[in-house]
């Protein structure tokens, strides 16, 4: 009888005791759109961008992105089956003061449980 108390013991608290870390495995959400605004002086002007790359970052790691996609002919993106915690979502925008003329137009989000979140509007410039 102690053999099997200590196996229950040993199974209920690995299974409690483990906490689960950001990422895929979950049935929370990220959503929001990339609009795009042409500082050419092009005829193609401000618009919500399709196919543009969007990154994912899950908890509090620096640089290293852990998924991407690309946006819908909409502009809107969503990164779906995430667990509860801390992301961060961003894409590259033209800069005019960094040496390789692009930085990052970063959003960070806290989600919970069964949450389906949004980042909002990533404004990025062509």
């Amino acid at each position: 009888m102690k053999k099997y108390f200590f196996i229950f013991s040993t199974i209920a608290l690995t299974l409690f005791s483990c906490t689960k870390e950001e990422g895929e495995g979950g049935r929370s959400s990220i959503s929001g759109t990339v609009h795009l605004t042409d500082d050419t002086g092009g005829v193609q002007g401000d618009y919500n961008a399709p196919e543009y790359d969007v990154y994912i970052i899950y908890g509090d790691k620096d640089n290293i992105y852990d998924d991407d996609m690309k946006t819908n002919y909409d502009g809107t993106f969503k990164f779906s089956n995430l667990r509860e915690g801390s992301y961060q979502v961003y894409a590259y925008t033209k800069s005019t003061t960094e040496q390789s003329g692009v930085t990052t137009v970063i959003k960070s989000i806290d989600i919970g449980k069964n949450e389906d979140a949004s980042v909002g509007t990533i404004e990025v410039v062509k």
